[in-house]
C-alpha cells in the first residue's frame, strides 16, 4: 500500500473508524452488557425463568439458519482456492464437515472458522448465560464501582497481552454492566461535562484516536499482528463512543435518524450472512475482474440481510417474547405464593 494513498488513509489513520469491524465487536459486547443489564436492574420482578429461553432462542435461532446459509452457499458455489483470488479469500475453508458444523451451532466450545464472524456469537452467549453474576459483580458494594471498573480495564489489559480470549473478550460485557448500575451518575457527569462547547467534538475525535491506535500505529512500521497488546487502549475508545452515543446530543441526534436506525435494524443479520455473500460472489466469478465481485456485494450482501431479518431474525424474536412471556406466566407472584 502506497504511503499518503486514499488507501493509506483510510487504514492508517482514524479514517478506520468506518470499517474498524472488529473494533465494532468490542462495542457490541459492551453494549450487551449495558441493554441486558439495565432491565434487570430496572425491574422489580424480573423473571429470570423467562429471560433465559427468551435469549437463547433470540441467539441461537439466527445461528442455526446462518449456519444452514452458509453450509449451501458451499454447496451451490465451489470453491477453488485459487491463488489469484487473494490470500483472505483462499484463506477461507472450502468445505464444511459435521465437526464444524456441530461445534459452530453450539458455540460454547469454540467455533470452526468456516462462518468466521461467529467468533464473537461465543462469547455473547457465555455472557447471556453468566448475566446473573455480571449483575452482582455491578450492584454488590456499588461504592466501590470505581475500583471495580479499574479492576475490569486491567483484565481486559491482562487478557490481550496474554492473548488470553476468555480474559480479554468476558470482561469487555462487564463494562457495560458496570455503567447501567450506575448510569444516572454517568448521565449527570456527562450533561456537566458536555456543556461546554469543545467537549463533544473532543471527547469524539479521543475516543476515535483510541478505537483505532493499532491501525495508527502499524502506520510507523509496527506490524498489526503486534499490537494485540493495544487492545485495551481501543477498548476505552469504544466505550467512550458507546457514552457519547448516549449522552452527546448530535450523535444521539444522527444515531436516533432512519438511516441509522436501518442499519442497526440489519446490523445482526447482516454481520451473520455477509461473509458467505462475499465468498460465494468471489468464487462465482473468479474469472472477472474483483471489482465486479466488489461491486456486487453490497447489495447482494444487503439484500439477503433483509431476507433473514425478514424470515428469520424478526420470527424468532417474536417466538423468543412469546415463549419468555409464557415463562413468566408460569411463575407464581411472591404474594399468591403467600396465601398458599
Amino acid at each position: 500500500m502506497t504511503t499518503w494513498s486514499l488507501g493509506w488513509f483510510m487504514t492508517h489513520t482514524p479514517l478506520h473508524i468506518v470499517w474498524a469491524g472488529t473494533e465494532a465487536v468490542y462495542l457490541f459486547f459492551i453494549l450487551s452488557g449495558l441493554v441486558l443489564t439495565l432491565p434487570v436492574l430496572k425491574s422489580n420482578n424480573f423473571s429470570w425463568r423467562a429471560y433465559y429461553p427468551r435469549r437463547l432462542v433470540r441467539l441461537y435461532v439466527p445461528v442455526l439458519a446462518a449456519v444452514a446459509f452458509g453450509a449451501l452457499t458451499i454447496v451451490l458455489v465451489s470453491r477453488s482456492n485459487g491463488t489469484e483470488l487473494g490470500p483472505w479469500v483462499i484463506a477461507r475453508a472450502d468445505h464444511y464437515d459435521m465437526r464444524s458444523v456441530l461445534k459452530d451451532i453450539t458455540l460454547l466450545f469454540g467455533t470452526s472458522g468456516v462462518i468466521s464472524p461467529l467468533w464473537s456469537l461465543r462469547w455473547e452467549v457465555l455472557f447471556s448465560l453468566l448475566l446473573p453474576a455480571y449483575v452482582l459483580f455491578s450492584v454488590r458494594a456499588r461504592r466501590f464501582w470505581w475500583p471495580k471498573l479499574a479492576i475490569t480495564m486491567v483484565a481486559i489489559a491482562v487478557g490481550c497481552m496474554a492473548e488470553n480470549q476468555a480474559l480479554l473478550f468476558l470482561p469487555m460485557f462487564a463494562l457495560g454492566s458496570l455503567f447501567a448500575a450506575r448510569w444516572a451518575s454517568i448521565s449527570a457527569a456527562f450533561s456537566r461535562l458536555l456543556a461546554r462547547a469543545w467537549a463533544g467534538p473532543g471527547l469524539a475525535l479521543f475516543a476515535i484516536l483510541l478505537t483505532c491506535v493499532r491501525w495508527e500505529v502499524a502506520a510507523f512500521g509496527v506490524p498489526y499482528r503486534e499490537t494485540v497488546s493495544l487492545i485495551w487502549i481501543s477498548v476505552i475508545g469504544v466505550a467512550l463512543l458507546v457514552l457519547l452515543g448516549a449522552f452527546w446530543h448530535p450523535l444521539r441526534w444522527a444515531l436516533e435518524r432512519s438511516p441509522a436506525q436501518l442499519l442497526g435494524k440489519l446490523s445482526f443479520s447482516l454481520y451473520l450472512v455477509h461473509e458467505p455473500v462475499i465468498l460465494a460472489l468471489r468464487f462465482a466469478t473468479s474469472e472477472l475482474p474483483p471489482a465486479v465481485s466488489i461491486a456486487a456485494c453490497i447489495p447482494v450482501s444487503f439484500g439477503v440481510a433483509w431476507l433473514f431479518l425478514t424470515y428469520i431474525e424478526t420470527p424468532s424474536q417474536r417466538f423468543a417474547h412469546l415463549l419468555g412471556s409464557a415463562r413468566k406466566k408460569d411463575v407464581v407472584p411472591e404474594r399468591a405464593r403467600e396465601t398458599l
